[in-house]
């Protein structure tokens, strides 16, 4: 079976080589999936990580409550009131427990059931405090899963859809949508409100998106949906293994534009690396060869920079580069392999 902590090596191998080959905002995103996902693989425990996330007035507290079926945070109608995040994590798992302290996360509530599920409730998003988006942007490629909590008035909120759902679309398979107090909706009300945010959802670029009918706290009775919402969990989240399926994407993810900055997609053809040594002090002749190898960006301005005498390191890093991302990419889908066959 492939390993984690060989592909991290390889990316982390990608990253050095890739120095002047590869954008830096590029090379350090690949640094920073590197060492988010080394975070949670130190901290791989039973429990899966799941954060509930949304707008101002989602109702976020109240799911939590309702899920660990009892007052684990206080709730309030002053807005916004999720200020800091807070983790329910199974008593005496000390992994887990190490894993919410490197996040940053003081306020904890441990409880002694039998489920593996350890719950984050996230700060509103939408919050007028400019930290709290911040924060839930730096948590998700942390976490195992996300719940995302609608309510029916702002279900639609572009704020939330245009500038942040849909820049989380290869997140997918570990994202579960929930519409929060449907006891304030009849039947017909809800399936519409329903209806209409899976397509919402679908224009932002999700392709089978999943939306569960919640009522968290109403007013009278006990909670509404949250049976349904476990199951969705259970299936989308733990059964699927939600954590190998996200860092597998990740490192494809930074493997890719990685590559693509330094034109390794098509290749080398035979004698390219020749033709630029032989063009090294004809900058018109070189700029035409590079243009027809599709050679931009970074590593044409450092092809473009050399001399004789430094070209053939610019050559060979690139090189080797180009065989770091294949070694990689073979990782990658021999764990996306494995991910394939534990959820069948």
């Amino acid at each position: 079976m492939s390993d984690l902590l060989t592909a991290l090596d390889l990316l982390d191998l990608a990253v050095a080589s890739s120095d002047g080959l590869a954008s830096e905002p590029h090379r350090e995103a690949a640094a920073r999936v590197a060492a988010a996902a080394r975070l949670r693989r130190d901290y791989f425990g039973k429990a899966v990580v799941v954060a509930i996330a949304g707008g101002t007035g989602s109702g976020k507290s109240s799911l939590l409550n309702a899920i660990a079926g009892t007052a684990v945070v206080p709730t309030s109608a002053i807005r916004p009131h999720t200020d800091e995040p807070l983790a329910w994590i199974p008593e005496g798992d000390q992994a887990i427990a190490g894993f919410v302290a490197e996040l940053g996360i003081s306020a904890v509530v441990e409880h002694g059931g039998d489920t593996n599920l350890a719950v984050i409730d996230l700060p509103d998003l939408d919050s007028v405090q400019g930290q709290h988006r911040d924060l839930v942007e730096r948590m998700i490629p942390l976490v195992d899963a996300v719940v995302w909590l609608f309510d029916p008035i702002k279900y639609h909120d572009p704020s939330i859809h245009r500038e942040f759902l849909a820049a989380m679309t290869a997140y997918e398979p570990v994202f579960v949508f929930a519409l929060n107090k449907v006891d304030r909706l009849d039947e017909a009300e809800s399936e519409a409100v329903a209806a209409h945010l899976t397509g919402i959802l679908g224009l932002d670029g999700f392709e089978e998106p999943t939306v569960i009918l919640v009522a968290a706290d109403p007013p009278v009775g006990s909670p509404i949906g949250i049976d349904e919402l476990m199951a969705a969990i259970g299936r989308r989240l733990i059964v699927t293994r939600a954590d190998r399926v996200k860092l597998v994407g990740d490192l494809l993810g930074a493997r890719r534009r990685l590559a693509a900055d330094a034109a390794l997609w098509g290749g080398t053809p035979d004698g390219s690396y020749d033709r630029i040594r032989e063009a090294v002090n004809d900058p018109e002749r070189l700029s035409a060869i590079l243009t027809e190898m599709g050679i931009e960006g970074p590593l044409r301005r450092s092809i473009e920079a050399a001399d004789g005498r430094t070209l053939d390191g610019v050559l060979l890093r690139r090189s080797e580069l180009a065989a770091t991302v294949a070694a990689l990419g073979v990782e990658c889908a021999g764990l996306a392999a494995y991910t394939t066959r534990s959820t069948s």
